[in-house]
């Protein structure tokens, strides 16, 4: 690798280290919210609340058109949109770190190459002198 740095051995293990108390409640987060459970769970909230709201609506607490969940499911939208492009910028420096890696072991593999091949180039020059 450039500037005699060696890659780590597990690169996964390496973002973990540097890994910020944030940045695990935003992976779980946006892991969480990336799944059928959560779908699930809203669907049966909303249904709750709907049924609730819509039978009783003299103690409903919210009304139709449901202006309370409206606002409530607008402001988590907004935090979960927020935790999931934490998640993403994090997981892109992480890919871009990765590129980088790859191309200093592809550079570092191509050198090793073309010492081989000037010293096989070497060897056949060598072979050809010697007397049989």
């Amino acid at each position: 690798m450039a500037g005699g740095a060696t890659m780590p051995k597990h690169l996964t293990e390496e973002f973990k280290k540097i890994q910020t108390f944030q940045d695990i409640w935003a992976d779980k987060i946006t892991a969480f919210s990336g799944s059928m459970s959560f779908v699930y769970i809203h669907a049966l909230i909303f249904a709750v609340w709907i049924i609730y709201n819509l039978s009783l609506p003299k103690t409903g607490f919210d009304p139709f058109p449901f202006g309370l969940l409206t606002l409530i499911v607008s402001l988590e939208a907004i935090f979960l949109s927020t935790f999931v492009m934490l998640s993403q910028n994090r997981q892109s420096k992480q890919a871009d770190l990765r590129a980088q890696l790859d191309y200093e072991v592809n550079v570092k593999a191509e050198q090793e190459v073309e010492e081989i091949k000037r010293l096989l180039s070497e060897l056949k020059v060598l072979q050809r002198q010697a007397p049989e």
